[in-house]
């Protein structure tokens, strides 16, 4: 799909993904509209990358349905994958060969990587790698983003100070984002709504908004979302 325009509008409706006789996803169904973060969380080996693989046409070997009306796609996927004999300016750079350079630079400082633009890749952290992994996906502007689980493997606080640099990203509502992350905290700090699947097969057993803007959301906040997530699903019927 080509880069650019505006966010995507995101319809998913799975009936079923399965790997021979084994089922990775069950009945799962939800709408994003155009900027809005949806946060994926559920136990390990629920689905959500292969939920990840479907919407970013990796896989499309599944019965159902996933549209994104032709939107411009960017995956920022577990591990950064920068080439290492490029510079962190360079990596970018990449896939948007004709950005301006101020423009890059802009949004190498929203990142905070503005004192690593010559960097190459070993000198980086796990965290920093993160963020040139991000950088180079919003640099073709994308209308659909899609991150696998940017905060793993990176300390607390380290992931909170990831989360701190996305949120006026996330606010700018650019793209249509759809976050997948086993952190509850992430997910109610960044997200528009998050999304609740259950063990493998993975269904959506809950959808939980969150309306208050990013920013004003204090550990207080946090916390109740958190809750709500976390909440037992009352049985049907009940």
């Amino acid at each position: 799909m080509p880069p650019g325009g505006a966010p995507a509008r995101l319809e998913v409706a799975i009936k079923e993904k399965a790997y021979g006789e084994r089922a990775a996803l069950g009945s799962l169904s939800f709408i994003l509209e155009p900027g809005e973060v949806g946060a994926v969380v559920g136990p390990s080996g629920c689905g959500k990358t292969t939920l990840l693989r479907l919407v970013a046409g990796l896989d499309t070997d599944f019965r159902g349905r996933i549209a994104a009306g032709g939107a411009g796609l960017a995956v920022v996927f577990q591990e950064p994958r920068l080439l290492p004999w490029r510079s962190v300016e360079d990596n970018v750079r990449l896939v948007a060969p004709n950005a301006d350079r101020l423009e890059l630079a802009v949004l190498l400082a929203r990142l905070g990587l503005e004192d690593h633009a010559r960097d190459f890749p070993s000198t980086l952290s796990l965290g920093l790698a993160r963020r040139v992994a991000i950088a180079r996906a919003l640099a073709v502007k994308p209308a659909l983003l899609l991150l696998d689980e940017p905060f793993a493997s990176l300390d607390g606080a380290t992931a909170q100070r990831l989360a701190d640099t996305l949120v006026p990203i996330f606010e700018a509502k650019a793209a249509t984002t759809l976050l997948v992350s086993h952190d509850l905290v992430a997910a109610a700090r960044l997200g528009d709504h998050a999304l609740v699947l259950s063990e493998r097969p993975g269904r959506l057993v809950k959808a939980v908004g969150f309306p208050q803007p990013r920013p004003a959301r204090t550990p207080e906040i946090i916390a109740r979302y958190i809750a709500e997530l976390s909440a037992p699903q009352p049985p049907q019927g009940a």
